[in-house]
């Protein structure tokens, strides 16, 4: 729940900055929360599909009412991390919340979750604000994950590749010597 809370708290601050389904475009005033957004837009870029199974697992919300959300509301991937956490921390459900955000976008995450119970300067709010950070460090985490296995069956593919290059050498080296060999049994030289 801390978690929960540390990331709500950091879009909460920031939301209004964002547009929909966007990179961030404009200074929060804290360079701090500016990087960490676009850390959270960059990784989820990297895997989008990784990116709504870690907001399906970490939430407890069906990841098929996640990507109903996401393909209904049409909201980007720091937005679709807004809804799901705020749906979980209010037990609404998340298409109602983004939904919600799409009518009212323009008064940004903040207002949302004030109007939703989570007030600015609450334990939850400050417990979102803390945990940012171990959200980011899990979709990082996994991304690094997934690049190793990425470069290590890459790495596999080429050991196959030049396995069966030497296999083919050495059979046409066979086949040649094969050759010479009966060649020479005919009275044939080179």
């Amino acid at each position: 729940m801390k978690l929960l809370a540390a990331l709500l708290g950091v879009f909460l601050l920031v939301g209004p900055a964002y547009g929909l389904g966007s990179e961030p475009t404009g200074n929060t005033g804290d360079r701090k929360l500016d990087s960490t957004l676009g850390k959270i837009n960059t990784a989820a870029k990297a895997d989008p599909d990784g990116f709504i199974r870690q907001l399906s697992s970490r939430y407890g919300i069906p990841e098929q009412q996640v990507r109903q959300a996401q393909k209904t509301s049409g909201l980007g991937a720091s937005d679709m991390f807004m809804a799901t956490a705020l749906a979980k921390a209010t037990g609404r459900p998340v298409l109602s919340v983004a939904e919600d955000y799409n009518r009212n976008q323009g008064k940004g995450w903040g207002v949302m979750a004030k109007g939703m119970g989570i007030k600015p300067g609450s334990s939850e709010f400050h417990a979102l604000k803390n945990g940012a950070q171990g959200s980011l460090g899990d979709m990082e985490s996994a991304n690094r994950s997934k690049q190793k296995h990425e470069q290590e069956v890459q790495k596999q593919h080429q050991q196959q590749q030049k396995h069966e290059q030497e296999m083919q050498k050495q059979k046409q080296h066979e086949q040649n010597m094969k050759k010479d060999s009966q060649d020479k049994g005919q009275g044939k030289s080179k």
